[in-house]
């Protein structure tokens, strides 16, 4: 089986490359299949870089710095109040579950 000749123009500087997926001027990726993935590649590290599960909430981040604060005042404080703050949103999340069960 014969292999197709593929000619391809450069955006860069409109060199015409045969059977290449690279410019052989310049260097720049003519092959527009090879772009796109490339592209999607770049897109998909961005979204993951600004995911906002990666980043801590300030509410989290605040009392985490506060129980690992030196005075012992302030940790104890911090530790009661994260606390009560988890058990609340223990007990919102177990409601929550129980009518997504009820309404299901």
């Amino acid at each position: 089986m014969k292999k197709e000749t593929v000619y391809r123009k450069c955006p860069e500087c409109g060199v015409l490359t045969k059977n290449s997926d690279y410019c052989k001027s310049c260097g720049n990726l003519v092959n527009a299949d090879f772009w796109r993935q490339e592209e999607r590649k770049k897109r998909a590290k961005a979204w993951q870089k600004n995911d906002p599960l990666e980043k801590p909430n300030a509410f989290i981040d605040f009392f985490r710095n506060a129980r690992n604060h030196k005075n012992p005042f302030i940790r104890v404080v911090a530790t009661v109040i994260y606390s009560i703050w988890l058990i609340v949103f223990s007990i919102g999340a177990f409601f929550a579950y129980i009518i997504g069960y009820i309404a299901a």
